[in-house]
């Protein structure tokens, strides 16, 4: 929530410097935001290559060696501080961050984070930002970071997300927007819990073609309108709880909703459970079945043997009997 004043010094009048990251993904740094209000998004595309009016010597987000060896060792990256500006502004973003942990639970690569400061130049502790909700694709998220580094991960966040409130909008809005171009971010996104800070409670920016563009809404399934992050791989709506706006999330293939409500999380997850509880109970009594019917048939077939065993051993001792003598009568 909180962001240095020096971080957003010389906004107008720098280069585009790219640097690639380890996804593939190129991202611009030190150039001014612009974001086009009426036109619809061209799609990410591969780089960020944004240009001021006054070029100058590119900044240097990750430095060379030569320049890493000149930092002073006493630098240092303190984490920071985060205050929820309201009761509505903390739930949201809360929420937000629990459900993008759910959805990417499984993948040890991607890192889900809530207010933590991100340091995007070496060497300089005031050049920071804090979203209030960040994911990285390909970082691995086994270190517990206190603060993240730009220069030792190899890469921005892919994705941040602001929560508006009426003290930090417009610093949101312009400032922050602009530095998230700046060092790359390829997604840019707003909510506005309360409902009365933007034009609508959900607003998406993807960099493509050397700048911020709206992403686009599309027609839900069932009536509606949702927004769909390509970096996430999930269409994103806000939707209304105790009268906050919260974020929602859809997987597009499945359909299945999430808003990292945990009572309602943990409601699915038990129904989920019972079921395959039933399930497997279900299956052990058609198992339990199936072995008694094979005892049965075995019981079967034994009575069968045997019956035939003592009619073999009847006709054999029949056999062995000597011969019968002629029947009593008279002669002929």
């Amino acid at each position: 929530m909180h962001c240095s004043h020096s971080a957003y010094r010389s906004l107008s009048g720098c280069h585009a410097s790219i640097t690639s990251s380890p996804s593939g993904q190129s991202y611009g740094k030190y150039s001014p935001l612009i974001i086009r209000k009426n036109e619809p998004q061209r799609g990410l595309g591969s780089s960020m290559s944004l240009k001021a009016d006054t070029p100058t010597a590119p900044a240097t987000l990750v430095p060379s060696a030569t320049e890493a060896a000149r930092e002073p060792d006493a630098v240092e990256y303190p984490e920071r501080q985060w205050i929820a500006q309201s009761v509505w502004h903390g739930d949201a973003v809360l929420l937000a961050t629990a459900a993008l942990r759910n959805r990417f639970r499984d993948q040890e690569d991607v890192l889900v984070a809530m207010e933590l400061a991100v340091y995007y130049q070496r060497g300089d502790d005031t050049a920071w930002l804090q979203p209030d909700v960040q994911v990285v694709f390909g970082v691995g998220r086994g270190e517990n970071r206190s603060t993240y580094k730009v220069w030792e991960e190899g890469k921005p966040p892919d994705f941040v997300l602001e929560v508006a409130s009426p003290s930090t909008q417009k610093h949101d809005a312009r400032y922050k927007a602009r530095e998230y171009s700046r060092i790359g971010v390829l997604e840019y996104w707003r909510l506005d819990p309360d409902g009365t800070l933007m034009g609508t409670a959900l607003e998406g920016y993807a960099a493509t073609g050397g700048s911020y563009a709206p992403i686009e809404a599309v027609e839900r399934p069932g009536g509606g309108r949702l927004l769909r992050s390509r970096v996430l791989g999930l269409d994103l709506r806000s939707r209304k709880r105790d009268g906050a706006a919260v974020l929602v999330c859809t997987d597009p293939v499945t359909g299945e909703e999430f808003d990292g409500e945990v009572e309602e999380a943990e409601r699915r997850r038990r129904i989920a459970e019972d079921r395959a509880d039933a399930e497997r109970e279900r299956a052990n009594t058609e198992r339990e079945r199936a072995d008694t019917e094979r005892v049965r048939a075995d019981a079967e077939r034994d009575r069968a043997n045997a019956a035939e065993d003592r009619v073999r051993a009847l006709e054999e001792r029949l056999g062995n009997l000597p011969g019968r003598t002629r029947p009593s009568g008279l002669d002929s």
